[in-house]
């Protein structure tokens, strides 16, 4: 499968990416109400979803992917919640795309050394179990730092820099031989309402990840370059790329 064809299957996931903020709040409004304790079958198979995410919300075959591959953990163990519409931060989409690398082929991760991090003004503030990841993401030159020389691990993703992150940890992908894509078209950032709010150092990754099915506007017409990556997103991207792959 393409990027192409994934394109036509994220945009019937009830929009997926391109929901507002507003219309995700709504969605899981109507999703507290429904019962999700049973098991239900998602892609298939019969698997009880966490208690946050109904089976029939657009991220229930997402969620069920991520968490069955081992890709993203649950938010809150305790009361079984994957908290689907919380932002996520630039450690747990490093964290994501490193399991991914290692499910993949354990090469990608191997040669991760550390020794550059280690020289960033904020390396203390990398969380403990994200170290190998931070660590895989900053030798591989998905997650870089600031002028400050800061990763601001703990900081939240928007739009514009999940898209950068993106075109490089699909960059790598495709330099292994494990997927291929096609170029960005800048014409399609250009027809945004707000693309003049997207960085000029991100319009390229906009672009691409239009191009290839990852990432697409809002109802609205806008993109929302500086709005949050929330945890039901990530967890659907995911899936998507690994529709590409064959997986």
């Amino acid at each position: 499968m393409t990027f192409k064809q994934v394109l036509s299957f994220f945009l019937t996931g009830a929009t997926v990416l391109s929901m507002s903020a507003t219309a995700l709040a709504a969605d899981t409004a109507s999703d507290a109400a429904e019962d999700t304790g049973a098991n239900t079958v998602v892609d298939g198979l019969e698997t009880a979803l966490p208690a946050d995410v109904a089976d029939t919300a657009w991220y229930a075959p997402a969620v069920h992917y991520v968490l069955e591959e081992g890709l993203m953990d649950l938010a809150a163990p305790v009361d079984a919640g994957f908290w689907p519409l919380h932002a996520v931060s630039r450690q747990a989409v490093a964290d994501a795309l490193y399991r991914d690398a290692k499910n993949r082929d354990e090469k990608l991760t191997a040669g991760a050394a550390g020794m550059g991090i280690r020289e960033m003004a904020d390396y203390a503030d990398i969380g403990q179990d994200y170290y190998p990841a931070m660590t895989f993401c900053f030798d591989a030159d998905i997650l870089t730092g600031d002028d400050e020389k800061r990763l601001r691990p703990g900081k939240t993703v928007s739009r514009e820099e999940f898209a950068a992150m993106l075109t490089r940890y699909l960059g790598l992908l495709e330099e292994n031989g494990l997927t291929e894509t096609v170029p960005g078209d800048g014409m399609a950032v250009q027809e945004f309402t707000d693309a003049s709010q997207i960085s000029d150092w991100a319009a390229d990754s906009v672009a691409f990840c239009l191009k290839n099915g990852l990432m697409n506007g809002n109802t609205d017409g806008s993109f929302a370059p500086q709005g949050n990556v929330l945890r039901a997103e990530l967890a659907q991207v995911l899936r998507n790329i690994a529709s590409d792959a064959g997986r």
